[in-house]
This record gives C-alpha cells, structure tokens and sequence, in this order.
C-alpha cells in the first residue's frame, strides 16, 4: 500500500496480452481510503478522451508500481481525467 504519494503505471488491458492504456501516475492517498491517481505529466486532448472512453468501456484498471506488484483498482468516473479516484477492487474475474 501506499503511504502519501508514489509513482505507478495505471493500465487497461483488453486481455490478458494486450494492453490499450498506460499512463504514469503519481498517487496520492485520499482521506476516504481511495486513491488519487494524477496523471504526470497531464494528458492532451485524445489521450483524454480515449481514457473516457476506456473507463465508460470497463472501469477495472491496473496499477503497476515500481517494484512489479500490481494492484487491481476500479476508477470512478469523473470529468477530470487528469485527476482519477481509484478503489481497490476484488480479485479479478478469470
């Protein structure tokens, strides 16, 4: 787990051998137990978009960290794809 901020990768994958995303976030803890997942450096224009449309397609993302462990974690929707919240989801469907 995080403790105030670190940097990791937040990844969509389409399949277990494709991955459509991944974009260098710095994470910082958010008082509720989520995470807030800040893009660096901040998405252009597609990018944007096409991180809408992924997160409108399935929510369920990765986060790769530094040291190879991934979390799973579902981003909630917000205007702001630049600034995502994310929760740590369940194991994933196999």
């Amino acid at each position: 787990m995080i403790s105030d901020e670190e940097l990791a990768q937040l990844e969509w994958w389409a399949n277990p051998s494709t991955c459509l995303a991944r974009i260098p976030v710095i994470l910082e803890a958010a008082h509720d137990g989520t995470w807030i997942a800040v893009a660096s450096p901040g998405l252009d224009a597609e990018t944007q978009e096409n991180l809408r449309f992924l997160v409108d397609l399935g929510p369920e993302f990765s986060l790769r960290f530094k040291d190879g462990s991934i979390t799973l974690v579902v981003v909630v929707p917000s205007d702001n794809v630049n600034r995502l919240r994310v929760r740590v989801t369940s194991e994933p469907d196999v």
